[in-house]
């Protein structure tokens, strides 16, 4: 019941002081204004904000998925150049494999020598390599190298075919020295050559 009282009291006493500024128009258009803008204030603060703010986080992470998208596609892009490289070497890779071998491979070469003479017609009597560690070696990066000397006698033509052949095998090979001496006499046009070389290979 008091409260009642007190209620009507300040309604009372509110309409009472705002009835006279009410019956002034321009007064009541500056106080409809007023609290016009203090209920935009109002509601701004306390439900447009929020939304603002969540506008804000969603146009910032937008921002971010775009530019994640585009470091994906240059990655994609990168990596399709990447496989298109490949695929243009790929069938070159098994050759690199053969000209530089991780091993030594002593057998694997002294063949390819053997096969070359045997098609060449030049006779191998002689054929000594240097000793090369099995091992890796911790350097992955250094090239390493085994010397080897050849004994072997043929005609002119086919020597120097033989050798020509080996020079430009798939085993990366190098000629340092040749020795030539006639075999059989000069008339029978045999020739012994003694040939030091290198073989490669990368560890």
């Amino acid at each position: 019941m008091f409260t009642d009282i007190i209620k009507n009291t300040l309604l009372h006493k509110t309409r009472k002081g705002i009835k006279p500024v009410l019956k002034n128009t321009k007064t009541a258009s500056y106080f409809t204004i007023t609290l016009t803008l203090f209920s935009l204030s109002f509601f701004g603060l306390f439900a447009i904000r929020p939304t603002l703010l969540t506008a804000v986080s969603l146009i910032k992470e937008v921002n971010d998925l775009n530019k994640l998208s585009i470091d994906y596609e240059n990655k994609i892009g990168n990596f399709i150049t990447a496989q298109s490289e490949y695929e243009k070497i790929r069938n070159s890779i098994s050759l690199i494999d053969k000209a530089l071998p991780q091993y030594s491979e002593f057998p694997a070469f002294v063949k390819i020598m053997e096969n070359l003479a045997v098609k060449n017609s030049f006779i191998i009597n002689q054929f000594q390599i240097d000793a090369a560690p099995i091992s890796l070696s911790p350097d992955k990066d250094k090239l390493n190298q085994f010397n080897f000397i050849m004994v072997g006698i043929g005609s002119y033509p086919n020597m120097r075919q033989y050798l020509e052949d080996v020079v430009n095998s798939l085993r990366l090979v190098s000629i340092d020295s040749l020795d030539f001496s006639s075999e059989g006499g000069t008339v029978a046009g045999i020739l012994r050559v003694s040939v030091k070389g290198k073989s490669y290979y990368e560890p």
